[in-house]
C-alpha cells in the first residue's frame, strides 16, 4: 500500500500551527488569533502516514553549506515591517500593531472580506465606488510619497473594515526605495509608480463592471513589462472609462494626478469624460506631495 504524505505548516521553532490559516502567500501565511491577523513565515513539515520522521520539515535549521532560506523568509518578514513604518499610520492603509518588535511577523487587524470576494456578490453603487476610488487613489499617492513601491496592487489586496471602507494590505512584494528618490523609474526588479497606477486602473476597471480584470507586468519570459493595450478590455461606455484608460496607457504620471481627477467627478455622472485632467489641475493645483 502506498504510503500517503500529510502535511502541515509548522512554526520556526518546530511547533504545528494550530491556529485557523486565513491567508496563504508565497514566504508567508496568514493565521487568525483573536482578533488579529498574524502573518508567519510560510514553513512546512510532510511526513508519511506510518513514519515517525518527517520526509520534508523545513523548520529545521539548515545544515552549514545548505541555502538558508529561513532568513530569507524573516529578512521578508522584517522588510515588510520597515514598510509599514515608512508609510505610518494611514487611513487608507491596514495598520501594523508589531512595527517596533523584532519578532519575525506582522500583526494586523482582522478585516472583512478582500475587495475581490466582496464584489463577486455585491455590486456598490456609484457613491460607493466613487468613494472607494478617491480612498485608494489617495492612498496610493500617500504610499509614493512616502517613497515606497507597491508592485502587487490587486483587489485580493484590498481589504474592508466593519464600515466597508478599503484599505490596503499585505506589502510583502513592495520596495522600499531610497528617502531621496524622485519617483522616476524603476526598482531593480522594473516595478515604478507607473506600474502601480497601471495595476490600480484594473481595480478600478472591476470595482466600476464588476467584471475581473488583471493587469499582467510580466512578459513570456517572466520580466516585467507594460502590458499591450489589445491585452485589457475595452473601457468604451463605462464609467470613468476615460480615468481607467490613462492609467494604462501612463495617463497620468502620479497617483496625485488621479486623485485630483476622481476629486472632481460626480457620482451621478453618466460620462466622465468631458472632465479633462487639465480641467482638473486648474481647480487643484495643491500637490499630494
Amino acid at each position: 500500500m502506498e504510503s500517503v504524505p500529510v502535511a502541515e505548516f509548522v512554526h520556526l521553532d518546530g511547533t504545528t500551527v494550530t491556529d485557523r490559516v486565513i491567508g496563504i502567500g508565497r514566504t508567508n501565511i496568514v493565521i487568525q488569533r483573536g482578533r488579529y491577523a498574524i502573518k508567519i513565515p510560510r514553513l512546512s513539515r510532510i511526513t508519511l502516514i506510518g513514519d515517525i520522521t518527517p520526509s520534508i520539515d523545513q523548520s529545521r535549521t539548515p545544515q552549514e553549506g545548505d541555502y538558508d532560506y529561513h532568513a530569507d523568509l524573516i529578512r521578508a518578514l522584517n522588510t515588510e515591517k520597515d514598510i509599514y513604518r515608512r508609510i505610518g499610520p494611514h487611513v487608507g492603509v491596514t495598520p501594523c500593531y508589531n512595527v517596533s518588535s523584532t519578532h519575525p511577523s506582522v500583526r494586523m487587524p482582522l478585516m472583512g472580506q478582500d475587495l475581490q470576494h466582496y464584489l463577486a456578490d455585491n455590486r456598490p453603487n456609484q457613491e460607493r465606488q466613487l468613494g472607494w476610488l478617491r480612498r485608494l487613489a489617495d492612498t496610493l499617492a500617500h504610499i509614493h510619497s512616502r517613497r515606497v513601491i507597491v508592485a502587487d496592487v490587486r483587489p485580493t489586496n484590498i481589504v474592508l473594515d466593519s464600515d466597508l471602507n478599503v484599505k490596503f494590505v499585505d506589502f510583502s512584494e513592495s520596495t522600499l526605495m531610497p528617502l531621496d528618490w524622485d519617483l522616476e523609474g524603476t526598482d531593480v526588479l522594473g516595478y515604478s509608480i507607473l506600474s502601480d497606477i497601471g495595476q490600480l486602473g484594473a481595480v478600478m476597471f472591476q470595482i466600476v463592471t464588476g467584471q475581473t480584470c488583471r493587469f499582467h507586468l510580466e512578459d513570456a519570459n517572466g520580466d516585467v513589462a507594460w502590458p499591450p493595450r489589445d491585452s485589457l478590455p475595452s473601457t468604451d461606455n463605462v464609467w470613468l472609462g476615460t480615468a481607467i484608460e490613462k492609467c494604462w496607457t501612463q495617463g497620468f504620471r502620479s497617483a496625485g494626478d488621479l486623485a485630483r481627477y476622481l476629486k472632481h467627478v460626480n457620482e451621478d455622472d453618466s460620462d466622465e469624460t468631458d472632465l479633462t485632467f487639465d480641467q482638473c489641475a486648474a481647480v487643484e493645483k495643491k500637490p499630494v506631495f
